[in-house]
């Protein structure tokens, strides 16, 4: 009898495990995973919503049109005023969907004021009208940036570093979404130029010296007697087996830790990343989001830091001045140099302003969020001083403008493949920011004089609008 009542007792606890366990299930569908399968382009429901709805229209911040549905003979249509500049961005419905229209898609179809549309579509067999969905780019800075860009292949980012909005995000080799259907196989085939990825967001590359950034922060985080450290740097020089040579073998002389940053000094900052050890390095990237999911919606790739305790003064060495197994996409480099910027407060990045319904109703603002404080205030004061160097005496002085302070850091990274990257990441005016923008040539070769003056005439358009 007692051995009966044991195997009832077991047999209870059983169920009540499964019992909760499918509650446990039902809240994670319903609530924590109800967002992800809304908008999942797979979503059976979407598509019979389609054959009824006119998608609503994608907006840049001043209402320029980026998305619109219209009747092309007895066919409704998607159509992309704007072209190629929000190619990747704004995304596309023909084959899949992806960008703005993938993350939007619900909020696209859904429907306002239904029943006076049910009813007036009684009369005029008119379709329902789906919301629009208003977005933070701004079509001007993007028409600038993409002729900036001028063909090469690279990205630009745009942030706003007080609140987070996305002003404009620029990827290039790119297409015409107008022109889908006809150029899909001949897009798919070219691996050479991987014109569907986005990449701004997608794109991983060696960060080369913009990532002094983060070794700098570490630095002034872990090395107490930093102020007092000097390096006499002759262009190169050997660390456990391992050559680091200063750009062009250029011999910097004395430096401290300012001044090897303005002259981005790869041999005084290789011996820093020594001094400072890879544990800590870790930490300060990982706190600055390396290895990590981004605070973005949208599709990206996650940046990848791979020292760990065990690592070799030679993987130390270049890892310190942004070269080894190090990878970052350029807006990942936006986050972190808006933190700087933001005196160590990263906002939360986003690119959807609001909703807005058929008939005019403003809903679902986003309100600017605070992520989280990836530099402690001083730290990050004292990192947009070095910046402001950089632009006025250092590498980065073809991104200088006139009675403007620009902030700024170059890089120019070496890949395995071809020519260097070349990189310029800063922000205007320097310690009042209005924006950041990050500049990534690929095999563009040196930062500060290639994707410099990009910034800088991205820094005039907007300072002057």
């Amino acid at each position: 009898m007692k051995q009966f009542r044991k195997n009832i007792k077991r047999v209870f606890g059983v169920y009540v495990v499964m019992f909760f366990s499918l509650i446990l299930y039902l809240v994670k569908f319903l609530i924590l995973d109800s967002s992800s399968i809304i908008i999942n382009t797979y979503n059976p429901r979407l598509s019979a919503l389609e054959e009824n709805i006119i998608r609503g229209e994608i907006r840049d911040s001043k209402g320029v049109v980026l998305a619109r549905t219209k009747l092309e003979g007895d066919t409704w249509i998607r159509e992309y005023p704007e072209g190629r500049d929000f190619a990747h961005i704004v995304g596309y419905v023909q084959k899949g969907k992806t960008g703005v229209e993938a993350f939007s898609n619900f909020k696209l179809l859904e429907v306002s004021n239904k029943i006076i549309q049910n009813v007036k579509s009684l009369f005029t067999g008119d379709k329902l009208k789906g919301n629009n969905v208003i977005l933070t780019l701004d079509a001007d800075i993007q028409h600038t940036a993409r002729e900036l860009l001028n063909n090469q292949k690279g990205a630009i980012v745009v942030m706003e570093p007080s609140t987070g909005k996305i002003l404009s995000m620029v990827s290039y080799p790119d297409f015409n979404p107008n022109e889908l259907n006809e150029i899909w196989e001949q897009l798919n085939k070219d691996e050479k130029n991987s014109p569907l990825i986005n990449r701004a967001t997608q794109g991983l590359y060696p960060p080369g010296s913009v990532f002094k950034i983060v070794t700098a922060s570490a630095v002034l985080e872990n090395k107490e007697d930093w102020e007092n450290f000097t390096y006499n740097c002759t262009g190169e020089e050997e660390f456990h087996e391992k050559i680091i040579r200063c750009y062009g073998g250029k011999a910097h002389g004395e430096v401290n830790l300012d001044s090897a940053f303005y002259f981005s000094c790869n041999t005084g900052f290789a011996k820093l990343g020594v001094d400072i050890g890879a544990e800590n390095l870790r930490e300060t990237a990982e706190r600055l989001l390396f290895n990590r999911n981004l605070p973005y919606e949208l599709e990206y790739s996650k940046s990848q830091f791979l020292l760990d305790k065990n690592s070799e003064d030679k993987e130390i060495v270049e890892t310190a001045i942004g070269q080894g197994k190090t990878l970052v996409s350029p807006l990942h480099m936006a986050m972190i140099t808006s933190a700087v910027a933001n005196g160590g407060i990263l906002m939360k990045p986003y690119i959807i302003d609001h909703i807005e319904t058929n008939y005019g109703k403003i809903k679902d603002k986003t309100i600017p969020k605070k992520y989280a404080t990836l530099f402690q205030p001083e730290i990050a004061n004292q990192i947009v001083d070095m910046m402001v160097e950089v632009v006025e005496k250092g590498t980065g002085t073809k991104a200088s403008i006139p009675n403007v302070l620009v902030a700024g850091k170059t890089g120019t990274a070496e890949n395995s493949s071809g020519e260097d990257h070349a990189w310029f990441v800063g922000f205007a005016p320097a310690y009042k920011p209005k924006a950041v923008v990050v500049v990534l040539i690929e095999n563009g070769g040196s930062g500060g004089s290639k994707a410099g003056p990009i910034a800088r005439e991205l820094f005039k358009k907007i300072l002057n609008q």
